[in-house]
């Protein structure tokens, strides 16, 4: 039997829809070079859907705390989207769901888009900020 844990960062309503990392411990530079690190070692595949992002990696040795550590920060800075993370059997899952209902959703869905094309550091461009 395969064993699932899930940490759950809800989105909290009518947050502005804002990217705010002025009182995050880290810098956009640093917060994209964890992405990078994440996306060139252990990410398996990152899928668009209609209104999240997911992204999986490989369940090696310390890459769930990671991961829930980059969710639970950047959910910290964007809080309106809900973020999901889950491990099952050799995968890390984590989900990012547009909550954003009304005239603000595609504004919302523009942050979505971005997480999604983040690439990894031989693929960055210069001056790409999520």
């Amino acid at each position: 039997m395969t064993m699932t844990n899930s940490t759950h960062f809800p989105a909290r309503p009518g947050a502005p829809i804002a990217c705010d990392m002025s009182t995050a411990e880290d810098t956009s530079d640093e917060r994209l070079r964890e992405y990078d690190r994440l996306f060139e070692t252990v990410l398996l595949r990152r899928e668009r859907h209609a209104d999240s992002v997911s992204f999986s990696f490989r369940a090696d040795p310390g890459t769930r705390e990671a991961v829930e550590d980059l969710a639970r920060r950047e959910a910290a800075c964007c809080p309106f989207l809900d973020h999901r993370v889950e491990a099952a059997g050799h995968e890390v899952s984590w989900s990012i769901t547009n909550a954003v209902t009304g005239d603000q959703r595609a504004a919302a869905e523009v942050f979505l888009d971005a997480l999604h094309a983040l690439p990894a550091g031989s693929e960055r461009s210069a001056g790409l900020r999520a």
